[in-house]
């Protein structure tokens, strides 16, 4: 969703659209976008935080952390809140602690830098 946005008018992979541009279309009609899962990657492969599959995610995601005093899943929450969509997480979490620290990145403010450096370490490009 947020890929073909980013990259729309180029000839490269993340520009097809392949959600009807459901993202575009929630903004203009003010329908509030609910991603649920969002630590999740794939159907059944787990969580992406913490994950030695994606060292330069979580290298970027902990400096980060570490730098604002949060956890990595507030950062990571951030990150979400940080778009224009105004999205609203469904986190699916019953651990108390894992929820407080979630509810930190309500206070947790990323510079668009901030934000293009984590897109960018989960692998994506800029056009």
């Amino acid at each position: 969703m947020i890929d073909a946005g980013i990259n729309v008018n180029m000839e490269n992979p993340p520009s097809i659209n392949r959600d009807g541009s459901i993202l575009d279309y929630c903004r203009l009609k003010e329908i509030t976008i609910q991603p649920w899962s969002p630590f999740q990657y794939g159907f059944f492969e787990g969580v992406f935080l913490d994950n030695e599959k994606f060292p330069e995610l979580n290298q970027t995601i902990n400096d980060m952390a570490a730098a604002k005093g949060v956890a990595n899943t507030a950062i990571a929450i951030a990150w979400i809140l940080r778009h224009p969509a105004r999205m609203q997480p469904i986190v699916g979490t019953t651990n108390a602690q894992r929820l407080k620290d979630i509810c930190k990145a309500s206070d947790v403010t990323l510079t668009r830098q901030e934000w293009y450096e984590i897109y960018l370490a989960a692998g994506n490009k800029l056009p």
